[in-house]
């Protein structure tokens, strides 16, 4: 359970920052480049883990996610929605316009609005969008 954790804190840590370098230059403190008066010294310093303020990760790692990262970014973004009226023999007219504007409003290239009353209680319930 805590790897799962460790690993979604990496990952948040790989989406966040473009570079390797942006990524250990986030761990370093004005007072270190102060003593130290060298960035790279810096640099390497919080690869090794002797400093810096967060994860320790290695380039080759890091890089390594970076990649996975961008995998599974397009993947989601090509992966093909299944509609939930796909594949159903509708024989109702309010069933069957919804079937039609389904994908539609899942791409977000329509809005639409559904909303219920019950005039018992006065409720009024639903979704607009």
């Amino acid at each position: 359970m805590e790897e799962e954790h460790g690993g979604a804190a990496v990952d948040n840590i790989v989406n966040e920052f473009e570079t390797y370098e942006s990524f250990l230059d986030s761990q370093i403190t004005s007072l270190d480049l102060y003593y130290l008066e060298d960035e790279e010294l810096a640099r390497q310093l919080v690869e090794l883990g002797y400093r810096g303020s967060g994860e320790v990760l290695k380039r080759e790692e890091f890089e390594m996610r970076k990649t996975a990262a961008e995998l599974v970014r397009l993947a989601k973004k090509s992966q093909k929605k299944v509609l939930a009226s796909a594949g159903k023999d509708l024989k109702d007219n309010f069933l069957i316009a919804l079937a039609e504007r389904e994908e539609a409003n899942r791409n977000g290239k329509m809005t639409g609005q559904f909303g219920m009353a019950n005039p018992a209680t006065r409720h009024i319930f639903g979704l607009w969008r």
